[in-house]
């Protein structure tokens, strides 16, 4: 099962008007960079963008990087 699957049955929280990422996505790609040892939510973001082609062949990430 993909990753993001497993975060699908989460019920997201968020205003339906400030969310731009998509939760599950958001939770896919926080894990893989903690799983990379990274451990700020600053420097996920800095990881996400470096890695944005690579993340992009499993994700939409419609907006970019979250």
């Amino acid at each position: 099962m993909p990753l993001t699957q497993v975060f699908v049955s989460i019920s997201d929280p968020r205003s339906a008007r400030q969310v731009r990422h998509d939760l599950s996505e958001l939770l896919t790609v926080a894990v893989c960079a903690v799983l990379c040892s990274v451990d700020e939510s600053s420097d996920i973001e800095a990881w996400a963008k470096e890695r944005l082609g690579w993340l992009r062949g499993f994700l939409v990430l419609e907006h970019g990087a979250p």
